[in-house]
């Protein structure tokens, strides 16, 4: 029976994962190192978020590739002395070690972070946190560096055993490399250039950070601007049949509220809401100067989708809630801006500050039934709501959008 012809070159599957993975990681490293070095704000979370997709991708294209290796043949190896035989298979060991540990680590770092942020693969696809908790923050932080340093020293062996090999035996490289008219030469300028990129890419944003827009709650009563070309809308049965003079009513919340607020942490939005909150209100459309409203808001009822963050904020860095457990806002100037809008003219206490906040909504009454969504922006740093770290306002911004949407009825 004849034998079967040694294999002289890497499988295609190989030889495509093989400089993928070259390319990637030589970008990788180089972004790696510039991440804190990058000014804080929209050019270092595009960076960081960039890392964490070109991480996963290795991550997966290495399990991949581990794969091939263990199915498809691969050429015979190169004969040579014990020793350095020895230390080529380990050095190949250690690579798919830390090409698969070291994307883990960061996975897990940013599992684990104070602030996380959905991670978004190449802004596109969702990729979920580990369920760990913050005790594996700091041992994923340093592994990650240590796997970071350990691959560069296993590349620069890697690249001088094959240069090695490739000098000593002819054309050693070309079992790896993709076809005819490619060299080694081209190859190392494709490395260098990929990792060139990551090192002088200014992941310049906008001058400016704009603020991120207010959650969009619709409003339960449209209310279009009379002009010229739209005629003023007709009084409802509800409104032409109201008693003059009215007075304030007191309203009961009915269920089915919901308040929420948003802040930008490095030019993305991060929502939330508050679980517990209650609202005294005594209000007429036609005695706005006998009108108020008391707003009770529980703030260890903080529900931002993410158990660490949000112990983080109930913390004595942002609204201390076991020394400040509420924030009340408290309205008795209101003026009608007309279609049923109004400003309420108020004063918000948090964290021990009082400020004075303007309230807007639109409200809609039918008969003893009443809906309203509005909103209001406050600044949390003149609230002292975010000390120390957080007392920047590089990674968070400082302005913060209040939003509600209740219904309520007239109480008897």
């Amino acid at each position: 029976m004849a034998e079967t012809p040694a294999r002289t070159r890497y499988s295609a599957a190989a030889i495509v994962l093989h400089w993928a993975l070259a390319l990637l990681l030589a970008f990788q490293l180089g972004l790696g190192w510039r991440l804190e070095d990058l000014p804080k704000g929209v050019a270092q979370f595009t960076a960081f978020q960039l890392h964490k997709s070109v991480g996963i991708l290795i991550l997966l294209l290495s399990l991949a590739r581990l794969a091939v290796r263990l199915v498809k043949p691969r050429p015979v190896p190169v004969q040579d002395k014990p020793a350095a035989m020895l230390l080529a298979k380990t050095v190949h060991v250690l690579l798919y070690v830390a090409m698969i540990g070291g994307p883990l680590a960061g996975w897990v770092l940013v599992s684990t972070g104070k602030v996380r942020l959905q991670t978004m693969l190449f802004g596109t696809v969702p990729w979920p946190d580990l369920p760990l908790g913050a005790g594996w923050h700091e041992p994923a932080v340093v592994l990650h560096g240590v796997l970071a340093w350990l691959l560069v020293g296993l590349i620069a062996l890697h690249v001088a055993g094959a240069l090695r090999h490739h000098w000593l035996r002819g054309d050693f490289l070309g079992r790896m490399l993709p076809g005819p008219g490619w060299s080694v030469g081209l190859a190392l300028a494709g490395l260098a250039a990929a990792h060139a990129t990551s090192t002088f890419w200014t992941f310049a944003g906008p001058a400016t950070v704009v603020p991120a827009p207010a959650p969009q709650i619709a409003s339960p009563m449209p209310s279009p601007r009379p002009s010229s070309e739209t005629p003023s809308p007709t009084p409802s049965p509800s409104e032409t049949a109201s008693p003059a003079p009215e007075q304030a009513s007191k309203w009961l919340l009915q269920g089915g509220g919901r308040l929420t607020f948003q802040a930008a942490y490095a030019g993305t939005p991060v929502s939330g809401s508050f679980g517990k909150w209650d609202a005294d209100i005594v209000f007429s459309p036609g005695d706005l100067a006998n009108s108020r409203i008391r707003v009770t808001v529980d703030l260890a009822s903080v529900n931002t989708a993410d158990g660490e963050r949000d112990e983080m904020l109930r913390s004595d860095s942002f609204f201390a809630a076991a020394t400040h457990p509420r924030a009340i806002f408290t309205a008795s100037r209101f003026t009608a801006k007309g279609g049923g809008r109004y400003v309420a003219q108020g004063t918000l206490s948090l964290h021990g500050q009082q400020r004075p906040l303007a309230l807007s909504f639109d409200l809609k009454i039918d008969g003893d039934q009443a809906s309203a969504s509005g909103s209001a922006r406050l600044n949390r740093l003149s609230y002292g709501v975010g000390s120390g770290e957080w007392a920047s306002t590089d990674p968070i911004a400082d302005g913060v959008t209040i939003a509600f949407r209740l219904k309520a009825r007239r109480a008897r």
